[in-house]
């Protein structure tokens, strides 16, 4: 993949049937939000929680929609698990971080808004696509059912975009003036205008596991060799169960690769991605040729289902996990019913409208927050089985004003990653490749702190399968 303009397609790839990809988490407004007395909530947005005034209007605009009229209604919220899916990344932290400093307890409140919320249920595979015992993956390990010299034709089912207008780009964006193009060597480029596909085939492809990557092969002549275009893979990011859970779909998650001339200031099309801009510029009922299921380095150890899962991506290195987190939380499983670790996602994309699949992430806590309100209050719910930790490099700074990568995030979190490690999680990286010297540094620098030997702690790591990499 080539970096850049972040116009992303979510490519659902359906063995036989329309996928319906992915859902909105449904937003619910409550008149309860507003029952505090009225406090000057302008004030606390920009001065406490940090919101610039060019967007305070919209996060004013935001509260209104929510019947959020003050501070205390804020809070409420917040207790009731509600500001994540009301307000986008940067703002929620704000928010949050603001009303810690304040006192009064509403918790009374916060368990009535829960209460009123609908009950969150699994969704039901409707396929049997489980192995016995169901974390016996390795012994069954799909691969290469479909080769390169004899792919199988699916057919695409839709393009959809999933990234926001003020996603980075190549192009003027009239709907958000303030992001200017971003030139670089390389980029993406109109793509951003629809940035999603699915891809429909049929079901022999299957089964696959989450983790592994399928592979594309666009139409055409390569103009290096004057042969056909040769596959290229792409990380599925849905569940073996596919977005639309009958067992025959496949989600790929795509980003257009434009390549800018500085010097013509203009794009090059002898440069371009040959398969990105063919799955973008896809239109429903088109043929693609795919091969695979493909790789083992990702796979998920189901085996050990109280182990940690440390995801750590850029970009569209973010679609195994995806697939990692669906299993294990929103889909009936048995991986689901085992799971006792942590999950914890760091994400480094440009800015907030740069995120992908940010309606999932919200569906898992959803899910979450629902088994908690089962249990007990809010004060009880069950912590630490999923977190998300974003780094947005065009909005988030570090003391010295450079800009922060996700490698910077997982740093921020050092001795904790470390130390979870050390007692057996697993960490996976996918994404590019310029994020790997910065967390090795990190990591050797802990091992250094605890006065062990880097080579030796990853060649440990490495030895127990804890270590995932696919960079590119």
């Amino acid at each position: 993949m080539l970096s850049g303009l972040a116009p992303w397609v979510h490519a659902v790839i359906v063995l036989g049937y329309a996928g319906r990809g992915t859902q909105p988490v449904q937003r619910h407004a409550h008149p309860l939000l507003s029952l505090a007395p009225q406090t000057p909530l302008r004030q606390f947005l920009m001065e406490s929680a940090g919101v610039e005034p060019p967007f305070v209007d919209a996060v004013l605009a935001k509260c209104d929609e929510e019947y959020i009229g003050d501070v205390e209604a804020l809070r409420v919220a917040s207790r009731a698990g509600l500001l994540k899916q009301i307000f986008k990344p940067v703002v929620y932290l704000g928010i949050e971080s603001a009303l810690k400093s304040l006192s009064p307890d509403v918790s009374i409140a916060a368990n009535q808004v829960v209460a009123m919320m609908p009950t969150a249920t699994k969704v039901t595979p409707k396929a049997a696509l489980e192995v016995e015992p169901y974390h016996a993956i390795l012994p069954n390990l799909p691969l290469n059912t479909f080769k390169n010299k004899a792919p199988h034709t699916g057919k695409i089912v839709n393009v959809k975009r999933i990234v926001g207008v003020c996603a980075p780009t190549l192009l003027p964006q009239p709907e958000c003036p303030s992001m200017l193009p971003h030139h670089t060597a390389h980029n993406i480029g109109k793509g951003a205008w629809n940035p999603g596909v699915s891809l429909l085939v049929r079901s022999q492809i299957h089964p696959y596991w989450e983790g592994q990557s399928l592979g594309v092969v666009p139409p055409g002549i390569s103009p290096k060799n004057g042969k056909p275009n040769s596959v290229r893979l792409y990380s599925i990011c849905s569940t073996r169960y596919g977005d639309d859970l009958a067992g025959d779909s496949v989600s790929l998650c795509v980003r257009r690769a434009l390549y800018w001339d500085k010097d013509l200031a203009a794009y090059d099309p002898a440069k371009k991605g040959v398969c990105s801009n063919f799955l973008c510029d896809s239109k429903p009922g088109d043929p693609v040729e795919v091969t695979g299921p493909t790789g083992k380095v990702m796979l998920m150890p189901e085996a050990t289902p109280n182990a940690d899962l440390i995801m750590i991506a850029t970009g569209t290195g973010i679609a195994p996990y995806r697939g990692f987190l669906r299993r294990l939380f929103v889909e009936e499983t048995p991986a689901h019913k085992a799971f006792t670790g942590l999950a914890w996602l760091f994400l480094g994309v440009a800015n907030t409208d740069s995120i992908l699949y940010d309606d999932d992430w919200q569906e898992v806590a959803r899910f979450l927050r629902a088994i908690a309100a089962a249990k007990a209050s809010i004060a009880a719910r069950e912590p630490d089985r999923f977190r998300v930790t974003y780094a947005l490099s065009r909005e988030m700074s570090k003391p010295d004003g450079s800009k922060v990568y996700v490698q910077d995030k997982v740093a921020e979190y050092a001795d904790e990653v470390f130390a979870r490690m050390d007692a057996g999680a697993h960490m996976y990286f996918c994404g590019l490749k310029g994020m790997m010297p910065g967390i090795t540094t990190m990591l050797e620098r802990v091992s250094s702190e605890r006065g062990l030997a880097w080579e030796e702690v990853l060649a440990k790591w490495k030895a127990n399968g804890q270590w995932h990499v696919e960079v590119y």
